[in-house]
């Protein structure tokens, strides 16, 4: 078992990883290329967070925005959000394009979902899109949340539910051209490698844990859609998957691989073209 000081150094290594791979992405992530449905997604997150005009609200791991944003609007000028990111690269395009759009209700800075600095009861609602089972100890992220909020502050969340396992063999067949003494880790085509958010059980143990009541979860249906395998290989590179998958592919093979993949897609394609559907879970509760 490993010790208290290696659980550290690994902590900090996967938040490193973490950060480097969306720096990696930061000036594409979202973007229609990317082939996300993040700002739509976003915006589902803070209609289910009921968020109101005058709240002050934190979005952990904000990325470019696709929550920061919708979060700004709904709380209006009496209001304001912040977004906190490890990546400092998301951190600086999001500040940037906070400033083109002159938005003076929200801010943007790298920190730690684990350990924010801000005083204790400081929000209205503590967002979380699409990043708590990519952090390394969610136990502790949530724990933080609670602490940030006010009482009968609100926390949100989305995950992923259920996926089609058929869409794994494109970036399994990549994956083969890695280096032989990369060490690939177990993934999945939508997870981000901790398995402690795949059940709904996990989640609603995890926030009773940390002391949230009025657990709530509604799944739904995602729908992601390219024109043709090409759309489909850009969408990964530019997404946070890049670092973690196919930065493993030498240069040289990475050609090799992506024929691979396609290969793999032609089993997925229909008339229209590839059509992936996932299960987005929204996920909300109080804190009591």
């Amino acid at each position: 078992m490993p010790t208290t000081a290696e659980q550290a150094k690994q902590s900090a290594q996967r938040k490193s990883a973490i950060a480097h791979g969306f720096d990696l992405v930061a000036d594409v992530y979202g973007t229609p290329d990317s082939g996300a449905s993040v700002h739509r997604l976003g915006t589902g997150l803070v209609r289910r967070a009921r968020l109101r005009p005058g709240d002050r609200v934190l979005d952990l791991g904000c990325g470019r925005g696709a929550v920061l944003f919708a979060a700004a609007e709904a709380v209006g000028p009496d209001g304001y959000a912040v977004g906190i990111d490890l990546s400092p690269n998301m951190v600086h395009a999001t500040a940037a394009e906070i400033a083109a759009r002159r938005l003076r209700n929200l801010v943007v800075r790298v920190d730690d979902a684990e350990d924010p600095g801000f005083p204790t009861g400081s929000f209205e609602a503590v967002l979380a899109g699409l990043m708590l089972f990519i952090t390394p100890d969610p136990a502790a992220v949530l724990a933080s949340a609670h602490r940030l909020l006010a009482p009968g502050g609100r926390f949100a969340l989305t995950s992923f539910g259920p996926a089609d396992p058929a869409w794994e063999a494109p970036v399994r067949a990549a994956l083969a051209f890695a280096e032989p003494q990369q060490s690939v880790r177990e993934w999945s085509t939508n997870k981000g490698g901790n398995g402690l958010l795949d059940t709904l059980e996990q989640i609603t143990a995890l926030l009773e844990q940390a002391g949230f009541g009025d657990i709530e979860t509604e799944d739904e249906e995602d729908v992601a859609s390219y024109r043709d395998p090409e759309q489909w290989w850009t969408s990964v590179w530019n997404s946070g998957r890049r670092a973690a998958l196919l930065e493993l592919i030498p240069a040289e093979r990475r050609e090799d691989a992506r024929k691979a993949a396609f290969a793999e897609l032609g089993a997925l394609a229909g008339e229209g073209g590839l059509t992936r559907r996932s299960v987005i879970r929204y996920t909300t509760a109080t804190r009591t």
